[in-house]
């Protein structure tokens, strides 16, 4: 039968609140940045985080699959993390009518005019040689 409405809205709002909380962390919105490129093995994240622990880069993964955020798939040794871009909809859901009203209250900025060009001084004609 589902949720009723006002538990709907409620589930909602803690998986809105879920997305905010991981996207929060700057290291997490790098990796979601890195797998806009496509898919990457863990050890890509590792070595583009040296002042981060690989158990902390681990840590990082887990939430992000946790929230369904990425995908992971084994090849072989290797752990291959891809983006679901389709989990990021409630956030794109959530800002849409706070884009708008923002977007068209930002003025454009006027083009540069180019400035004239200066021109240069005739060369003089006679040079006067004062050291003679």
């Amino acid at each position: 039968m589902g949720l009723p409405l006002a538990a709907a809205g409620q589930a909602y709002k803690s998986a809105l609140m879920d997305l905010f909380a991981v996207i929060a962390d700057p290291t997490r919105r790098q990796m979601i940045d890195m797998l806009l490129g496509g898919e990457l093995p863990a050890g890509a994240f590792v070595a583009a985080f040296p002042g981060v622990t690989q158990p902390a880069i681990s840590q990082h993964l887990k939430v992000l699959r946790d929230t369904g955020m990425v995908d992971v798939r084994a090849d072989r040794q290797r752990r291959l993390y891809s983006l679901k871009t389709e989990a990021l909809a409630p956030l794109v859901t959530w800002l849409a009518p706070h884009v708008a009203p923002a977007a068209e209250a930002i003025e454009p900025v006027p083009e540069k005019k180019p400035r004239p060009k200066v021109k240069q001084a005739p060369e003089p004609e006679m040079m006067l040689d004062l050291f003679a």
